[in-house]
């Protein structure tokens, strides 16, 4: 059995999409050689789910600041002016995280690129990822139909399997994200926690 590689993240985080061009291709290079599955954590969920507002705003672009100083990707003017502009955006990590679980059922093997078009879609369009319509859209790009990625992405059943997604990156012991474990049997090791560059992550999974 190959040992599994746990990406920990949410689609709303920030380091997250500062990251996302070292952990894709980090999955293309050893996706023959392990098991990749990313775990969307819920950053903002039930209590913490948050309405934008000014001071929100401020806050996520001194931090937007700082993973664009370090990891060299950009936050679009878009982004700032419909995302962190506007205070009918909510942040709930509920509709990108029941995106990326059923599209790992879907199709697996796209999953990583499937990510990256959400974050896309968010941090530099300034689409609203709260909308299901955003989702359909990078789905019927990658040649799937519209309809039975709707069908699915709506039903309960997709919910309640989130929810657990969201359990069992409590259990594992993922503070913050993004995080990647290397899972072999019932031993797990976290190999990288925040921002990595590729280099620094290609070294630790080839040390597995």
């Amino acid at each position: 059995m190959k040992t599994k590689i746990y990406y920990v993240m949410d689609t709303m985080c920030g380091w997250c999409y500062g990251f996302s061009d070292v952990i894709t291709k980090i999955e293309e290079k050893y996706k023959e050689d392990y098991d990749f599955e990313i775990l969307p954590g819920g950053m903002w969920t039930y209590d913490n789910v948050k309405t934008m507002n000014k001071s929100l705003g401020e806050y996520i672009k001194g931090h937007n600041s700082r993973i664009e100083e370090l990891t060299g990707k950009k936050f679009g003017q878009n982004f700032n002016e419909n995302i962190l502009g506007n205070s009918d955006i909510f942040l709930d990590s509920l509709p990108g995280a029941k995106a990326l679980v059923l599209i790992q059922k879907l199709n697996k093997d796209i999953t990583f690129k499937f990510l990256k078009k959400i974050q896309e879609a968010f941090f530099v369009h300034g689409k609203n990822v709260n909308q299901i319509e955003t989702y359909t859209e990078i789905a019927e790009s990658f040649g799937m139909s519209k309809e039975i990625f709707e069908k699915e992405y709506l039903s309960k059943e997709l919910e309640q399997d989130t929810i657990k997604y969201f359990s069992m990156v409590n259990s594992i012991g993922a503070l913050s994200f993004p995080t990647v474990i290397a899972v072999n049997g019932d031993k797990a090791k976290i190999i990288a926690q925040g921002y990595s560059t590729f280099n620094e992550l290609d070294r630790a999974i080839s040390s597995i």
